[in-house]
């Protein structure tokens, strides 16, 4: 079950922790929260643990209340002569929670602004999901994303390597692995990813000490995990489909030699983090995006830095791409 004494508190997501249990406690009536929450981050960094906690957190404190939790995608009319039957739960329910909102079909948009501004003027909380921002739900309308984005917007980041370390550590210990603390630093410097991935790593581990009889040393858990090591490691394919998925561009326009002015700014982010999660010279990096020389590449990387400094959207990107990729 998804619980907050299961949650594990990082720096990458102890803001949102913070913000879901106010809510926790407005929709319980003993504090005010700030309406709607949004929260938005990598799959993997917790949002479904998150409000599935907040949901048994309400459920909990005060039965008689009713909890929906409600997947984007279902948001969808199912009977043509009553195309918004799930409007009448989604305005009636204590709290509203409206997962993964990039999933939301465009026929729903109008019914769940109708739900929005209902709920907000009625003051009943809405929580809402999503892997990006409202600012970059490009898909949707601005009626929509403005709504969205008119409470408090919390981003949840990858864990960095201490993060991930202190992860391993409390799973290790609640699944009663007796590991030594050297193969858990080492785990947490080479897998990268999701508290998904991790948790899977766990398991492997356990079934590596059952197939050895003994508890794995750092030699047999580096042999066993090479492979994911190794397809962690930042490259400059990796990068390139990345910013470009963030982005919203295809990989091919940042490779390209063609200067398109949508494919600027994602190019030289690209280059920015080239530069700094690769060994490769600056010459190397411009063969992979366009065979651009290495002026081109150290102008982009003096741009992303000037930006980085008076644009808070922009620094919020490169930092989550960063802790993605890295």
């Amino acid at each position: 079950m998804y619980t907050f004494t299961h949650w594990v508190t990082t720096p990458e997501n102890r803001f949102a922790r913070a913000a879901v249990r106010r809510v926790a406690d407005s929709v319980a009536g003993r504090r005010r929260a700030v309406n709607p929450l949004f929260l938005h981050g990598p799959a993997g960094t917790g949002k479904t643990h998150l409000v599935n906690a907040l949901a048994t957190a309400v459920t909990r404190r005060c039965p008689d209340l009713i909890v929906c939790l409600l997947p984007a995608a279902d948001c969808r009319p199912e009977d043509p002569q009553h195309p918004e039957e799930w409007t009448a739960t989604a305005k009636e329910c204590d709290l509203l929670v409206v997962e993964d909102v990039q999933h939301l079909p465009r026929r729903s948009v109008e019914a769940l602004i109708g739900v929005i501004d209902d709920r907000r003027a009625r003051g009943r909380q809405i929580v809402f999901t999503a892997l990006e921002g409202p600012g970059q739900l490009t898909r949707l309308p601005e009626r929509l994303t403005s709504r969205l984005a008119c409470g408090l917007v919390v981003g949840l980041e990858p864990l960095a390597p201490a993060s991930r370390l202190a992860f391993l550590q409390d799973r290790a210990r609640r699944r009663r692995l007796a590991v030594g603390p050297d193969v858990l630093a080492w785990l947490a410097e080479h897998v990268r990813g999701s508290a998904r991935q991790l948790e899977g790593a766990l398991k492997r581990l356990e079934a590596l000490a059952r197939l050895q009889g003994r508890v794995p040393d750092v030699a047999a858990v580096a042999e066993t995990f090479r492979g994911d090591a190794d397809a962690a490691r930042p490259s400059v394919e990796r990068i390139i489909e990345r910013v470009g998925r963030y982005f919203r561009v295809e990989p091919g326009q940042l490779r390209s030699r063609r200067r398109g002015r949508n494919a600027l700014l994602p190019r030289q982010v690209g280059m920015y983090l080239a530069r700094m999660l690769t060994p490769l010279s600056l010459e190397q990096i411009g063969a992979h995006f366009g065979g651009r020389d290495h002026s081109t590449v150290l102008h982009a990387c003096r741009k992303v830095e000037q930006a980085l400094a008076r644009d808070t959207d922009l620094s919020g990107a490169v930092r989550q791409l960063h802790a993605d990729l890295g």
